[in-house]
């Protein structure tokens, strides 16, 4: 699978709509005083920047999931879930203390 037959379902209208409500929303918040210009020029390529990073790690991830079997899956879900949870009882454990 590659990054482009990722995006097969997605049409350019649709992307080009993503990008419009995302400058948008950043005039808009630039607007409303969330920012100078410069912090929120920062904000978005800063965001650029991850979406950048984050969409083929998401390809990529998934193509590793389909081809893993699904007790293995389970097992990394379960770890994830069992993490999760001793960290928020750690943090729960520590406010108390």
């Amino acid at each position: 699978m590659t990054i482009v037959s990722g995006f097969a379902d997605i049409s350019l209208l649709q992307l080009l709509l993503v990008a419009l409500v995302a400058l948008f929303a950043s005039i808009i918040g630039g607007l409303a005083g969330y920012g100078t210009g410069a912090v929120t020029a920062q904000v978005l390529a800063f965001a650029l920047l991850i979406g950048g990073m984050a969409v083929p790690g998401a390809f990529l991830a998934k193509a590793f999931v389909e081809r893993m079997p699904v007790h293995i899956h389970t097992a990394i879900l379960d770890v994830a879930v069992i993490t999760g949870g001793l960290v928020m009882i750690s943090a729960a454990v520590r406010q108390l203390i």
